[in-house]
């Protein structure tokens, strides 16, 4: 039985506070998340929905972003995509992710597509590089963004076999540096955060409220009905504008991202070898 049926740049999205009804969904989410190609959206369980894209640049478009805002009748909804998996269970997070990753002073000889892709299957699966890199107007350092896998190891740096004139072959370490890599936690199986910071494992990382507080009894509170309608219209108002700013700031961010991703390199040891 086949079980890759249009299903190659297959993403799934998470809503987690509430969503649009799926026929809403299918006409905002092609238009929101800046669609190019033909796009299939349906129904998986509660909270999540199968986005079926027809382009390669459409799946990494949907699986580059840690977010999106998904904007409908005066509200946003958060909604998070990870790719589709056939073993997909609503209560486990894959493990997989893409994240940028970049490869410094790189020999003009070996800065080509095809050399920078082998390069980067030492940390997973390259997708494609970034304008700069595809260019050549960046020689000083190539940027590939990877398909990885959370639960592995990531290398360092990567040892490259050069062949000279002669026939020698001398060896370059090239280092690798990680732009950012998304926390996942291999207990809850979920993102956000790793074992060191799970709650399920660590209790004592909870705050515990004091039991002998002294409540300060002059505090004003609201005591009629009117004022606690106005503090619940007040707490939602500062939620739309957090929500928006927080848009706001993805997308000037997300911009930045692409252009001039900071770069941190990734402390676990290992190394890869090639030879051209």
């Amino acid at each position: 039985m086949s079980v890759n049926e249009d299903l190659e740049y297959a993403v799934v999205g998470k809503f987690s506070y509430g969503w649009p009804n799926i026929q809403e969904l299918w006409k905002i989410i092609p238009k929101q998340c800046e669609l190019k190609g033909d796009v299939n959206i349906g129904l998986l369980c509660n909270r999540y929905v199968l986005i079926r894209a027809s382009t390669m640049e459409d799946y990494i478009n949907l699986l580059s972003k840690s977010m999106f805002y998904i904007a409908h009748r005066n509200w946003y909804y958060p909604m998070r995509t990870f790719k589709w998996d056939p073993l997909f269970d609503p209560e486990e997070e894959t493990s997989i992710a893409i994240v940028w990753i970049s490869l410094p002073a790189l020999p003009p000889n070996i800065f080509d597509r095809e050399t920078i892709f082998s390069l980067a299957a030492a940390v997973g699966k390259p997708l494609q590089v970034d304008l700069a890199t595809s260019n050549k107007t960046r020689q000083s350092c190539a940027r590939v963004k990877v398909e990885v896998d959370l639960l592995s190891d990531f290398p360092k740096r990567v040892n490259v076999g050069i062949k000279k004139k002669t026939g020698e072959i001398v060896e370059k370490w090239i280092d690798i540096k990680y732009d950012y890599l998304p926390k996942y936690c291999k207990s809850c199986k979920l993102h956000g955060h790793n074992e060191k910071e799970c709650f399920v494992l660590h209790l004592e990382l909870y705050q515990k409220e004091d039991d002998n507080e002294i409540v300060d009894t002059t505090k004003e509170v609201a005591s009629t009905k009117d004022d606690v309608e106005v503090e619940k219209k007040d707490k939602v108002e500062t939620v739309k504008q957090k929500i928006n700013n927080h848009q706001e700031s993805w997308q000037e961010n997300g911009q930045v991202e692409v252009e001039n991703g900071v770069e941190v390199e990734c402390l676990n040891d290992g190394t890869q070898k090639k030879e051209w």
